[in-house]
């Protein structure tokens, strides 16, 4: 498997060789322990030296090694191959001691589950600038065309006027959720208004679609009252094509990945690291297993389905739930590989670098075809 793993690594890296047989033994120590310790992440290091020193090795590597993040970008863009992405973006934080760790992520959706692409570091515990999302868009932009963007989602705290004209320039459609205080005109109205008190109306189960006007931008706007009485109102580009909230569903796959890189998966929280360049070079880690065992997950279920949870709302309506997403159901496959024999764990790599997934629409977004 390290010898599949590290051709990979040199063909999209030019670090030099000790420094990605380092990498490529971080990346499989993580796919096999899961956990980012300095003592863990090191075991995978194809060498003979001592484990401690397999440890300094490590430490080295965040300290030193320069990192170029569009090569990671496009290492993980190439294990997914689309001519469209739906991204969404995000961010995730945490204090270690009085350190606060504020990450803003991309990522591409895929199903219930993302893959992050770019990550930039706040140098604060708030919100992130108008300005920061930008850059991190443009980013992706620079490197693989706009065209390439199918939608692009995220949390009401990523609306802003500045942004809202950012997406707008660039022709993005998007789904991002309104504040209740923002203001807005319904389409044939006169007034300005509240969010909040313009769907007033509207009752518990409820759901209607509108155009309304916004900073002077035409949008569609889903809104949705649920059993306890709250609002959600999802402001869209006006020409989207797909139902809104069904659309904005796939929003959580980011918070489900946040989940695989911490408690649920790499502890990413307890790495101990708290200088935001090092952290950097983690998260570059843990992004390559993350891309790494997704993809074995999406391989798996197309030869095993995964099995599917019937469960019934309170509202009576019936939904078809996976019970694991691709990151568990691959990375419990991948972990049972390592107790067989080296070979058999070689060839799976090699299936993973080289079976060709391909992101389809109607496979891995299947509720963008239905209405609630």
């Amino acid at each position: 498997m390290h010898d599949i793993l590290l051709q990979l690594l040199t063909i999209n890296f030019s670090f030099k060789k000790s420094r990605l047989e380092c990498l490529a033994g971080m990346i499989i120590s993580l796919v096999q322990h899961c956990s980012v310790s300095a003592k863990n992440i090191a075991i995978g290091i194809d060498s003979n030296i001592l484990p401690s020193s397999k440890v300094h090795k490590v430490y080295r590597f965040f300290r030193e090694q320069k990192f170029n993040y569009d090569q990671v970008a496009k290492l993980i863009l190439a294990l997914f191959p689309s001519d469209k992405y739906i991204l969404a973006l995000d961010r995730t934080c945490w204090k270690f001691g009085t350190k606060d760790i504020n990450i803003l992520f991309l990522v591409i959706v895929i199903g219930k589950i993302s893959v992050p692409i770019y990550w930039y570091p706040l140098e604060h515990g708030g919100a992130c600038t108008t300005s920061l999302m930008e850059e991190i868009l443009e980013r992706f932009i620079g490197n693989f065309g706009i065209h390439r963007i199918k939608y692009l989602l995220a949390d009401r705290e990523f609306m802003s006027k500045e942004w809202l004209n950012f997406l707008k320039v660039n022709q993005i459609k998007f789904a991002i959720p309104l504040r209740k205080d923002m203001k807005i005109r319904l389409k044939g109205g006169l007034q300005i208004r509240p969010v909040g008190d313009s769907f007033n109306g509207l009752k518990h189960r409820e759901y209607m679609e509108v155009e309304a006007i916004m900073w002077l931008h035409e949008l569609r706007l889903s809104a949705y009252r649920n059993d306890k009485g709250e609002l959600m109102v999802v402001a869209a580009s006006k020409d989207i094509d797909v139902e809104i909230f069904a659309l904005y569903k796939y929003r959580w796959s980011i918070e489900r990945l946040f989940k695989h890189l911490k408690s649920s998966g790499f502890d990413i929280e307890k790495s101990h690291i708290t200088d935001l360049d090092r952290f950097c070079k983690l998260i570059a880690v843990c992004a390559i297993a993350t891309g790494l065992i997704i993809k074995n997950g999406l391989i798996q279920n197309t030869i095993v389905p995964i099995k599917i949870r019937k469960h019934k709302h309170e509202s009576g309506r019936f939904s078809m739930t996976p019970v694991v997403s691709f990151f568990t159901y691959g990375l419990d496959h991948i972990r049972n590989c390592f107790n067989k024999s080296a070979a058999y764990i070689k060839q799976r790599m090699r299936e993973i670098l080289e079976w060709p997934i391909i992101l389809d629409q109607s496979t891995y977004f299947p509720t963008l075809l239905q209405k609630l």
